[in-house]
């Protein structure tokens, strides 16, 4: 056993050794990492400075300026332009623009005078039969008299509960089917109905 320590110390030693120069070089090299960092960050910071003055003496050149002062007086009076454009348009022929721009509209409440109300026409198809209708059977005998008319179930069952609202018609249930059928209470109703159809045909 004493033969044996001397020569396990000598292991741990050279051991201890062999760490110590690891250790030793490592810092070395860190060192001249570190030394070489620094070495390259002086060098940017300079190379900065550099940069920045080259950018501060480039950055306000006569030739420059006048290329920037040359886009602001030609973006200038585009915007003036622009608006004396829409000032001209609105005194001669945007005014006749617009008037040819509202004949349209003119001419499209011209024609909705011309056909009667939805709501004046499933009314006069109710007035026609004693029977209640659905909303399918007035559609279709809508689609029938008016084939230029785009008709569905909906849009005239939307117009047959206006007229619910209105009193001009009323509704039964049968089961999970809805009927309507018109209200008539001394003609009152009939009268503007019936008018109503002979527009409508």
């Amino acid at each position: 056993m004493a033969e044996d320590n001397p020569s396990l110390q000598s292991q741990y030693a050279g051991q201890v050794d062999a760490d110590l120069e690891r250790n030793t070089a490592e810092q070395e090299r860190i060192r001249s990492e570190v030394d070489a960092l620094r070495s390259r960050l002086e060098a940017l910071e300079k190379d900065h400075e550099l940069l920045v003055s080259m950018r501060a003496a480039l950055g306000a050149p006569p030739a420059r300026k006048t290329k920037q002062a040359r886009r602001t007086r030609t973006a200038a009076p585009t915007v003036p332009g622009a608006r004396r454009a829409k000032a001209a348009s609105t005194d001669g022929k945007g005014a006749a623009k617009r008037t040819a721009g509202a004949a349209p509209a003119n001419t499209g409440a011209k024609a909705g005078r011309t056909s009667p109300p939805l709501r004046e026409l499933v009314v006069a198809v109710l007035a026609k039969h004693e029977e209640p209708r659905s909303a399918a059977e007035v559609t279709q005998e809508l689609t029938e008299a008016h084939p230029g008319r785009t008709l569905s179930v909906t849009v005239v069952r939307n117009a047959l509960e206006a007229s619910v609202a209105k009193n001009q018609s009323e509704r039964t249930k049968q089961q999970k089917s809805v009927y309507y059928r018109a209200v008539r209470n001394d003609g009152a109703h009939e009268e503007p109905a019936a008018a109503a159809a002979g527009v409508g045909a």
